[in-house]
C-alpha cells in the first residue's frame, strides 16, 4: 500500500471539518477534531502515550448500544488520567455530547476509522503533525482577526527560527505560544541540521486555555514530548520559574505577542523584568513590556526574536527611554521590517526585533544595529500577503552576513541612532522605495540624443547579455548618443534576439551544474544524509552561476531556496527511500501505477528535480532580459522625441494645413 502524504492526510482532516461545519464555530470544531485525532493516533501508533482499554480506538468503534458521545468522553477522560503529565486539562473544553447528534458523531468516528495513523502507513514521522498544523492554518484563515491570536504564519515562524538558530541540547521558550508553531519549528530546525527535535527542551505559556491545549496537542502530534506549555497571562504572571522563585532563563526565545494590549503594573509579578522602564498602562502600549519580558528570560548568551508593531520603534515618552536603554546596553542586534498584511487579522506592517542576553551582541558587532527593510519582500495574495522561501533566504542572508545591501539592509552605528533620538524607524535608515529617476537632461530634451552618462549607468546589465552600446545607439557628439535609424521601438524589439545566445548559455550552464551534481545526490539517496547537503549545494550552485553576472547572488539564492522548499518532501523521500520512494509518492499524487525499474527511476527523478530548478533560473533570466527592454523603452519615452523634433513636426503640420486651405480656396 502507498504511504500517506501530508497533503492526503490534510485533505482527510479537512473532510472531517466539513462534517462539523455549520454546527459550531471553527474554534469548537478545532477542539473536537483535535480530540478525535489524538484518540485515533495514540491507538494506531503504540508508544506515544499510555492507552487504557477504554480509550482504545477498537473500543470506541464498537459502541453499539451505547451513546457515542458518552463513549468518546469517557475515552478522553481515561486517556488523560493515564497521561496526566502530558494531557492534564487539555480536553477540558471538549464535550462530544454538545451540539453533535449521534448520527454526526457516528459519521465522524467512521471517517477517522478509515484514516490509518500508524507510522508504517505514513510517509514521514512528522506527517500527522504537519497535516494538523496545516489544519490549524486553515482554521486561522476562517477565523479572521481571531486567527491571529493563536496562529503565526509559518513563513514568519521559519524566518524567526532561522534568525536565532536553536541548537541540539538547548532550551527554547515562547511566552505567548499560541498554537505552538514556534516551538514545533524550532524542533524541526534542529532535525534539519542533523539533530533530533526531541533533543530540545521546549517551554511555552499561553493565556487562552483552549489555545494552550491546542499548542500542547500540536507538540504531541509532532513527537515533541519534552515540553512544558502552561496556561496563564505571561506578562502579569510568568509561570516558568526555578525552585528559588527566580524566573527560568532560556537559550532561545521566540514569540509573537498580541499587539497593542493594556496591562496593570499593580498586578504584575516579577517587576524586575522591566529594567528599562514602564510604558503607560492604558492606550495599548504593552508591546515594549513584552519585549522586556523576552530580554529578562534570555540567558546571558541567549538570542531572542519577537514580533512587534512598528509603533514601538518611534513612539516617544517612556517608550523612547526604554528603547534607549535597550540599545545602549547592546541588547538589540537587528530590526527587520516585514511588509503589510502578512499576519492574520491585521493589515498593518510589523517588525521583528532580534535581541541578545546580557552578554550583548557579538564583539565584532558591538556599537551597531542592523536594519533590514523587507517591506517589499512579500508576495501579494488574494486576502493575505506572504513571505516566500526566496524572501526568507534574502533576509536571513543579510542578517548572517551583517551586510549593507542598498535599499534593503544597513549596519547603523549607535552614534547615528543616538543622533536620531533613539528613533528606530526603519525607513529612517533604509529606504526600500524604487530608485529615483535621473533628472531630465535639458540639452537632450531640447536638441535630441541620449546622455551617455545615463546609458553608462545601466550598460553593465546589457553587457552581461552580450549587448554593446553599438547594438543600441549611434554616436551623436560629445557626451550624447542617438537612437539607431530603425527607431527606438524596433531596437527594443531586437533586444531579446541580441540577448538570446548569452541567455541560452547561462541556462545551459545551470543544466551542466545539475548534471555534475546528480552523482552527489545519487550517492546519498536512501542514506538519511541527503538533506544535510543543502548548504553545500547552495554554495556550489551560486559559485557556479554568479560569474555570468545575469543573476545576482540574492536571485540565485532565492531560486535555489524556492526550489528546495517546493521539492523538500521529494528530497526527504529520496533521502529515506531512494529513487523508488519518490516515484511512489508521485504516482500517488497522479493516480497512476508507481513502478519503474531502478535505473529509469533514478533518471526520471533527477530529470524532474533538475528541470524544475533550471526552469526557475530560466524564468529569472528571462525577467532580467525583459528588464533591459523596459530600460531601453524608458530612454525612448524620455528622449525619443526632442523639443526640436516637436518644433519641426509642428512646422510641418502648419505647412500641410496652409497647403490644404489653399487647395480649398482659402487664402
Amino acid at each position: 500500500m502507498s504511504l500517506i502524504t501530508v497533503s492526503q492526510l490534510g485533505q482527510a482532516f479537512f473532510a472531517a471539518a466539513d462534517i462539523l461545519r455549520g454546527r459550531m464555530d471553527a474554534s469548537q470544531y478545532r477542539d473536537v477534531i483535535s480530540a478525535m485525532l489524538v484518540l485515533k493516533r495514540v491507538s494506531d501508533q503504540p508508544g506515544i502515550l499510555r492507552v487504557p482499554d477504554r480509550a482504545r480506538w477498537s473500543q470506541i468503534v464498537d459502541y453499539e448500544g451505547k451513546a457515542p458521545g458518552r463513549v468518546l468522553n469517557e475515552a478522553l477522560w481515561e486517556l488523560e488520567q493515564s497521561n496526566p503529565e502530558v494531557l492534564k486539562d487539555v480536553f477540558e473544553a471538549v464535550d462530544f455530547d454538545v451540539r453533535l447528534s449521534p448520527a454526526e458523531l457516528k459519521a465522524l468516528v467512521g471517517h477517522f476509522d478509515r484514516i490509518p495513523l500508524n507510522d508504517g502507513d505514513l510517509e514521514f514521522g512528522d506527517t500527522v503533525g504537519r497535516a494538523y498544523d496545516h489544519l490549524l492554518g486553515a482554521f486561522a484563515d476562517s477565523e479572521g482577526k481571531r486567527g491571529g491570536d493563536f496562529f503565526t504564519p509559518r513563513s514568519v515562524v521559519r524566518l524567526m527560527v532561522r534568525l536565532v538558530g536553536p541548537r541540539k541540547g538547548q532550551s527554547v521558550y515562547d511566552p505567548f505560544a499560541g498554537s505552538g508553531g514556534m516551538l514545533v519549528q524550532a524542533g524541526r530546525y534542529v532535525e534539519e541540521h542533523g539533530g533530533e527535535g526531541a533533543d530540545l527542551a521546549l517551554f511555552g505559556q499561553e493565556m487562552n486555555a483552549a489555545t494552550c491545549s491546542t499548542a500542547r496537542l500540536n507538540l504531541l502530534l509532532h513527537g515533541l514530548t519534552d515540553s512544558s506549555v502552561l496556561c496563564g497571562d505571561t506578562l502579569t504572571d510568568p509561570l516558568h520559574s526555578l525552585e528559588n522563585g527566580h524566573l527560568r532563563r532560556f537559550d532561545r526565545v521566540l514569540t509573537n505577542p498580541p499587539f497593542s494590549m493594556n496591562y496593570s503594573e499593580k498586578e504584575m509579578r516579577h517587576p524586575e523584568r522591566m529594567k528599562y522602564g514602564w510604558t503607560p498602562e492604558r492606550g495599548g502600549k504593552a508591546d515594549l513590556m513584552n519585549v522586556q519580558h523576552v530580554l529578562a528570560t534570555l540567558r546571558p548568551d541567549g538570542i531572542g526574536a519577537v514580533v512587534t508593531p512598528h509603533g514601538v520603534l518611534f513612539r516617544g515618552g517612556a517608550e523612547a527611554e526604554i528603547r534607549q536603554g535597550i540599545v545602549e546596553d547592546g541588547r538589540l542586534e537587528a530590526v527587520i521590517g516585514i511588509g503589510p498584511n502578512v499576519f492574520h487579522g491585521t493589515a498593518i506592517p510589523a517588525c521583528i526585533l532580534v535581541l541578545r542576553g546580557t552578554d550583548g551582541t557579538p564583539m565584532d558587532q558591538r556599537g551597531q544595529v542592523l536594519f533590514v527593510n523587507a517591506e517589499r519582500e512579500v508576495v501579494t495574495g488574494r486576502s493575505q500577503n506572504r513571505l516566500e522561501p526566496q524572501n526568507v533566504e534574502k533576509i536571513v542572508g543579510a542578517f548572517r552576513e551583517w551586510s549593507d545591501i542598498p535599499g534593503f539592509s544597513r549596519v547603523v552605528s549607535l552614534d547615528e541612532i543616538a543622533d536620531n533620538g533613539f528613533n528606530l524607524n526603519i525607513r529612517r535608515y533604509v529606504d526600500a522605495g524604487p530608485p529615483a529617476e535621473p533628472s531630465l537632461d535639458v540639452r537632450a530634451a531640447l536638441f535630441g540624443g541620449v546622455p551617455r552618462s545615463e546609458v553608462d549607468t545601466e550598460m553593465g546589465r546589457f553587457q552581461v547579455f552580450g549587448i554593446g552600446v553599438a547594438d543600441l545607439f549611434t554616436t551623436k557628439g560629445s557626451g550624447y548618443l542617438d537612437f539607431l535609424g530603425s527607431g527606438c521601438e524596433a531596437t527594443a524589439a531586437r533586444i531579446p534576439e541580441l540577448a538570446a545566445a548569452r541567455e541560452r548559455d547561462f541556462v545551459d550552464h545551470c543544466r551542466s551544474w545539475w548534471r555534475a551534481t546528480e552523482s552527489r545526490i545519487a550517492e546519498l539517496a536512501g542514506t538519511s544524509r541527503l538533506l544535510m547537503l543543502r548548504s553545500r549545494l547552495l554554495a556550489s550552485f551560486r559559485e557556479e552561476l554568479l560569474p555570468a553576472g545575469i543573476l545576482d547572488r540574492y536571485q540565485l539564492t532565492g531560486a535555489f531556496a524556492a526550489w528546495w522548499d517546493v521539492r523538500q518532501d521529494d528530497l526527504r523521500s529520496l533521502d529515506l527511500r531512494g529513487f523508488p520512494g519518490v516515484i511512489d509518492r508521485w504516482a500517488v499524487a497522479d493516480g497512476r501505477p508507481p513502478y519503474l525499474p531502478g535505473n529509469l527511476a533514478r533518471e526520471r527523478v533527477l530529470d524532474v528535480l533538475g528541470n524544475d530548478l533550471c526552469s526557475r533560473v530560466e524564468r529569472l533570466a528571462a525577467a532580467e532580459r525583459q528588464g533591459l527592454v523596459d530600460v531601453y523603452r524608458a530612454w525612448g519615452d524620455r528622449y525619443g522625441t526632442s523639443y526640436t523634433d516637436l518644433e519641426r513636426q509642428s512646422e510641418a503640420a502648419a505647412e500641410r494645413l496652409r497647403t490644404r486651405l489653399q487647395e480649398l480656396g482659402y487664402t
